[in-house]
């Protein structure tokens, strides 16, 4: 029997994946506020157990132990991690070096990409918490952090790896988190240095890609982009392009939700008339077309 027949409809994979968080969220209510260190160290025994059993049954038994085994896996290591932070009354530095410890362990022995991805996308916040409690008068910049581990998720969507996709999964969120505690930090740097910063980065990504086919003028027109609208919407239309190279619905989904995201917020952010933002954007939608019509050129002359 091949891997397509194995597959279950979709509305049975939903509900097999609601009942397993429902059972583990009831379990942990009714035992876990006695003892969170405990009950999450028995979560996290029982997750590789069913995670173990999974991996010999197919069905709707095989999917129902691997839908269990996230959901007690994720919630066993949440319930450790706040049990000992309690316990130990753990501040933003120590707890932070407890997640990426936490993370570190299991990432090896949890291979699911779910769990995996968010395990990282956690740290990403203990980090930036502990960076943003410390408040430091030169750092940390949580804006141009944003953009840095964004060119680093970026580099490992390259990796053709199943053990490095959850990490650029995981990454890649934590640009908004960074972001957004960069909206509430003082002294953070504009729009220039980071657009420098991202331009930079994304045409160095680029000259390793392209090697001897190398196109300065496409490396200068990134440069003048990222200058020209916000850091977002370039990692937006970078994710797209990569999507499209690769041809991986999850990075189009991914890349069109930045680009829109971000181009609302440019949008909104311009201190400017309405009637030029509408030219604004229909010299953008014309732009849009040309570089359409531009790439079919060759379907149109056939």
């Amino acid at each position: 029997m091949n891997k397509a027949e194995n597959k279950l409809p979709f509305m049975v994979s939903a509900l097999l994946a609601l009942g397993a968080w429902l059972a583990c969220l009831a379990s942990a209510f009714l035992i876990g506020q006695h003892n969170l260190v405990w009950t999450g160290a028995a979560f996290v025994i029982l997750a590789a157990a069913l995670a173990y059993g999974a991996g010999g049954k197919g069905g709707v038994a095989g999917a129902f132990m691997a839908q269990a085994a996230l959901a007690f896996s994720l919630c066993g290591k949440g319930l450790l991690i706040f049990g000992m932070v309690f316990l130990w009354k753990l501040t933003a530095g120590p707890a932070c070096i407890l997640v990426w410890v936490v993370t570190a362990i299991s990432y090896p022995f949890f291979t699911q990409k779910m769990d995996r991805a968010l395990m990282v996308f956690a740290s990403m916040l203990a980090l930036q918490y502990w960076l943003f409690h410390s408040q430091t008068d030169g750092w940390p910049f949580m804006e141009t952090l944003s953009v840095f581990l964004f060119v680093l998720a970026y580099v490992l969507f390259f990796v053709p790896s199943e053990k490095v996709s959850p990490l650029a999964w995981g990454i890649l969120p934590g640009c908004a988190s960074a972001f957004a505690f960069g909206l509430i930090q003082k002294g953070t740097f504009g729009l220039a240095f980071n657009a420098l910063f991202l331009g930079a980065a994304l045409c160095a990504v680029y000259a390793w890609r392209a090697g001897k086919k190398f196109n300065i003028a496409l490396a200068v027109f990134i440069l003048l982009f990222c200058y020209l609208t916000n850091c977002g919407t370039v990692m937006g239309i970078a994710l797209l392009a990569l999507g499209f190279a690769q041809s991986r619905l999850s990075l189009k989904i991914a890349g069109s939700a930045v680009f829109a995201l971000s181009l609302i917020w440019l949008y909104y952010h311009m201190q400017t008339t309405l009637l030029v933002k509408a030219y604004y954007l229909c010299a953008s939608g014309l732009l849009l077309l040309g570089l359409y019509a531009w790439q079919k050129r060759g379907s149109y002359a056939r």
